[in-house]
């Protein structure tokens, strides 16, 4: 995949001001179109920033997804690392947000396109002047940031927030095994099937899935969910030559703590953190129970996140 190397940041005169920092909206202007961000730093500047990789499906640079889904878990974990002294790069993903694409290139969006702008973002901070840059990637961002990490990204380390350690098949094979069985185990097995031929590299007519899967499954995105599974996260990180903090939550139901274990056990000098109560949107839940989470916590956005997962990145990225 050809990396967008020439960009031209354009920052917006009306900055966002409060006691303890600037945020500033960022304009990166790139040959598919328009990459839109915010950069938050302290009121006495920082040498220092923090690029936060969103997750999967439409989540934006606050970390919100649907109207029902606004934990802001972005803007809280930006806001923490920035009291602290640091500036943190957040952006709306491309297609997501305010950096749109034309509605008819969406289907042939892949992850690797996201790994490109993950390059671009830092090439674009290099160029500002900043003289370290951590890349923090919260679930499928987090593959990304590791695939960046794998390439080469010009970055001093890496941070993995409820990151994948299994390839996507695997993953999402898991989430719907959890979710469907033992009550649907025919649907289950009709999903097994399509998981197996779109690792194989193979399109699936919409008429041949079931109207239950079809939302996950949809020709649409299968040239997004082929390319994604080609990925093993664990050969990833054997591959990354800078400092990687893994982070995981004991109630993520999405992305099991087994993840982030598979991925320091193939990079041994990676560190791991384990908050036992976290879940998935790096918020604290007392149960793993789907639907209570999903109702208390993936929607309340007055919930602050997991006490000590700031100062855990802060640690890192000073012990480096």
């Amino acid at each position: 995949m050809k990396r967008f190397i020439l960009c031209v940041a354009l920052l917006f005169s009306a900055a966002v001001l409060n006691a303890q920092h600037v945020e500033t909206d960022v304009k990166v202007e790139c040959d598919w179109g328009t990459l839109s961000a915010t950069l938050a730093t302290p009121t006495e500047g920082s040498d220092t920033v923090v690029v936060i990789v969103a997750g999967s499906g439409p989540t934006d640079r606050n970390g919100n997804s649907a109207q029902s889904l606004m934990p802001y878990s972005y803007k809280m974990l930006s806001d923490g690392l920035v009291a602290e002294g640091y500036a943190v790069f957040r952006y709306d993903k491309r297609a997501i947000g305010r950096s749109p694409i034309p509605k008819e290139d969406v289907p042939s969006l892949l992850l690797d396109d996201y790994v490109d702008d993950v390059m671009t973002c830092v090439d674009y901070l290099r160029k500002e002047g900043y003289k370290s840059l951590i890349v923090a990637g919260h679930s499928e961002g987090g593959l990304i940031a590791l695939i960046a990490a794998s390439r080469g990204v010009e970055c001093d380390g890496v941070v993995l927030l409820a990151a994948p350690g299994y390839p996507m098949d695997e993953i999402l094979r898991t989430q719907l095994n959890a979710q469907l069985m033992p009550q649907y185990m025919g649907l289950m097995m009709q999903a097994d099937m399509i998981l197996r031929r779109l690792k194989a590299g193979e399109r699936i007519a919409n008429d041949d899935i079931p109207k239950e899967l079809i939302s996950l499954f949809h020709s649409s995105v299968q040239p997004f969910l082929i390319n994604s599974m080609q990925y093993n996260p664990q050969q990833l990180a054997k591959d990354v030559a800078v400092p990687m903090l893994v982070i995981s939550g004991g109630h993520d139901i999405q992305v099991s703590r087994s993840n982030g274990e598979a991925l320091v056990h193939s990079q041994p000098n990676a560190q791991h953190v384990v908050f036992e109560e976290m879940t998935h949107v790096l918020k604290d839940a007392d149960t793993s129970d789907r639907i209570e989470q999903l109702l208390g916590v993936y929607s309340n956005a007055n919930l602050t996140i997991t006490e000590g997962l700031v100062l855990a990145i802060v640690n890192f990225i000073n012990n480096k």
